[in-house]
């Protein structure tokens, strides 16, 4: 295979991946287009960067200084599945919508949230103990 043949392959498998659900998008990271500055993102549209998943939120154009892991405005981490039990609670990474009733965890401490935040909140859980969450 030539390597004209081999991008043009890599141009129908990164647009045929954006079809995945979240949990087999997960299991082919690789397999997605890279992030790259001065790029046309539109809504849903999904990426990696830095080992990540990301899904676009809004679409824009991409500048440096919007990598993902940046503007949480603009994109969102597509993380794996996790029930909200004590057993296996959230990761919570300081940019979520926190629900009443579930758990999350953060630093290797466990919380349980006991306010809707319905917004995404970005302080640590740590900082949110008495007013959406408690300690557990």
């Amino acid at each position: 295979m030539t390597r004209s043949e081999a991008l043009k392959l890599r141009k129908i498998i990164e647009q045929a991946v954006q079809s995945l659900s979240d949990s087999s998008a997960l299991q082919a990271v690789t397999l997605h287009p890279a992030w790259t500055t001065d790029t046309a993102y539109s809504a849903d549209y999904k990426v990696q960067y830095g080992g990540k998943l990301y899904r676009c939120k809004q679409a824009h154009t991409s500048q440096s200084g919007w990598e993902p892991e940046n503007v949480p405005e603009l994109w969102e981490q597509i993380n794996e599945t996790h029930a909200g039990t004590l057993e296996e609670p959230i990761p919570y990474d300081g940019n979520m919508a926190l629900v009443s009733g579930l758990y999350y965890v953060q630093n290797d401490v466990i919380y349980l949230c006991t306010r809707d935040t319905v917004n995404p909140v970005y302080s640590s859980l740590e900082s949110l103990v008495g007013l959406y969450v408690e300690g557990v």
